[in-house]
């Protein structure tokens, strides 16, 4: 087993509770698969059963929900670093309400559950994962928190203020194209775009492609009263 893989196993949070000089004794006991994807491949697609961890490598990889109307809604981007839906593989039944695409070229690490569950550190692995799950749950709270927003800009200003507390900056980066990111935020893409430029003339963000700069701190707030 590839030696790098053990950095992606670490950054991922896995071995959090593990202490450092049992990482590589827990590391061997890890059944890990290795996979690539083109962008826009279907990794998994909504039913499918899947039964390991699947940690981003490289690339990023997109959760979304297609309705019967044609309608796209991206429930989750997941980066580098990241454990794809951890909710499916822990769950009882394993099966994804969701497909998963590949959002760029992606490399993505498969961790057997079993090989985890048989692991002398599995106890310290369990302690970590229920913390990532409950890390999730306030990733889908920041979600309904923005999509409960009526406004357009509302959810502009929620969305990109949850990612800057995340990285502690005012400069965040947004892994989507502008359809993508209207379909993250449940809205037209042309009136997104405009809504974008229009900010962006007011003097409360720039941006350049995926790059957001949030400038003006009194006006970048959603009013109280859109909430």
């Amino acid at each position: 087993m590839p030696i790098k893989h053990l950095e992606t196993i670490i950054n991922s949070g896995l071995f959090q509770y593990v202490r450092k000089s049992d990482y590589m004794s827990a590391f061997e006991q890890l059944a890990i698969t290795e996979r690539s994807f083109r962008k826009g491949e279907i990794i998994s697609y909504q039913g499918d059963v899947i039964d390991s961890l699947w940690i981003v490598e490289s690339g990023s990889v997109r959760g979304e929900k297609t309705y019967p109307n044609g309608d796209i809604h991206i429930v989750s981007v997941f980066e580098e670093g990241s454990i794809v839906a951890l909710e499916i593989p822990v769950s009882r039944k394993k099966t994804t309400p969701i497909d998963l695409i590949a959002n760029e070229d992606c490399r993505i690490l498969l961790v057997s559950m079993k090989s985890i569950e048989h692991s002398k550190v599995r106890n310290q692995m369990h302690s970590a994962l229920l913390e990532m799950l409950a890390d999730d749950n306030i990733r889908m709270t920041n979600k309904v928190e923005i999509l409960a927003e009526r406004s357009l800009r509302g959810r502009i200003l929620i969305y990109l203020n949850i990612l800057a507390r995340k990285s502690g900056s005012d400069v965040v980066s947004v892994r989507m194209s502008r359809e993508q990111m209207a379909q993250y935020l449940c809205v037209n893409r042309s009136a997104l775009s405009n809504e974008l430029n229009k900010m962006k003339r007011e003097g409360i963000i720039d941006f350049k492609r995926g790059q957001f700069w949030l400038l003006d701190l009194d006006s970048r707030e959603p009013k109280q009263k859109n909430l």
